[in-house]
């Protein structure tokens, strides 16, 4: 037995190694891309102001991007194009727009051009989440979820994507979850709007391959941002294993930036994360959320509510 646990757990660790290799990395090289004309380097990017997304604009602004930053809040954005240091820091944009709303997508991009801005770089950052029995969640919650999450990063990849074929290339960041690696209990339809947001990624990866443009999925664990207050979370015990288990924005930010710049199909964010995911990957389809389910529910049932 102890044979077999070994090897296992060198093979566990071996998967989540080869899962993570592209995390080692943390730089970008200077923008504009190769294939963008001198001083037109333009990097879009929802959910811009706060956590993931704030501190992903922060990155490639220092890597000499111009910025369009895009959120619900034009306030927070302002001060988040305050907070920009780069060559090309005060070129930024801020544009509020609320992409859970219908038809969202089409109108971000149409004002794009007609400022004139070519975007080179797409970064999908903009998600929520809802939290509890699937069965008990409201209704118009889970629509603005769903438009968030799936509509809106589909149009924006559909739309500035195809600019960037005619181009010749771009890159297009989305910002999945490890939730979406498996059917996730109490958060049973955000997890599937992440497992679109992976699989989406792959197969646009592949269509546009050979044409210049690189799509990569980023996939962040438990991260110390505004998400669990967001999605209506008050349960204490959760709340303090969330913060336990989570890695800061900027680490992960850091991780989707090097995917980025090396152009990888998919990375986990953490060592952590990737060895649960060489886990589960090992087991029945069924398996996973069953286990997932125990745990939360000692986790919830231990103190607080949700």
């Amino acid at each position: 037995m102890r044979i077999r646990t070994n090897h296992l757990r060198a093979s566990l660790l071996a998967t989540a190694t080869n899962l993570g290799a592209r995390e080692k990395a943390v730089t970008l090289p200077s923008g504009p891309a190769p294939h963008a004309k001198p001083d037109s380097g333009w990097a879009l990017v929802t959910g811009a102001s706060a956590g993931i997304g704030k501190e992903l604009a922060l990155g490639l602004a220092r890597a000499g991007w111009r910025l369009v930053l895009v959120g619900r809040s034009a306030e927070r954005l302002e001060a988040v194009r305050k907070s920009l240091a780069g060559p090309r820091a005060e070129k930024a944009v801020a544009l509020r727009s609320d992409l859970s709303e219908p038809g969202a997508a089409a109108r971000l991009y149409a004002e794009c051009a007609s400022r004139g801005i070519e975007v080179e770089i797409l970064v999908n950052n903009a998600g929520s989440g809802v939290f509890g029995p699937a069965v008990d969640s409201d209704s118009a919650d889970v629509e603005a979820m769903i438009s968030l999450n799936v509509t809106s990063l589909t149009g924006l990849s559909s739309l500035f994507g195809r600019d960037m074929k005619s181009r010749g290339g771009g890159r297009i960041l989305n910002v999945g979850s490890f939730a979406g690696l498996n059917p996730t209990p109490y958060f049973a339809s955000y997890a599937a709007t992440k497992s679109y947001v992976l699989n989406y990624s792959i197969a646009l990866r592949a269509e546009l391959s050979g044409s210049g443009v690189v799509v990569t999925c980023l996939l962040p664990g438990y991260v110390r941002t505004e998400f669990d207050g967001n999605a209506g979370i008050a349960n204490s015990a959760y709340l303090a294993f969330s913060n336990a288990n989570s890695l800061d924005a900027a680490t992960v930010s850091k991780i989707g930036l090097t995917a980025l710049r090396r152009g990888g199909a998919w990375t986990i964010a953490g060592a952590t994360n990737r060895l649960a995911a060489a886990f589960f990957a090992i087991l029945p389809k069924t398996a996973s959320p069953r286990i997932m389910k125990a745990a939360l529910d000692r986790i919830l049932a231990s103190k607080g509510k949700a």
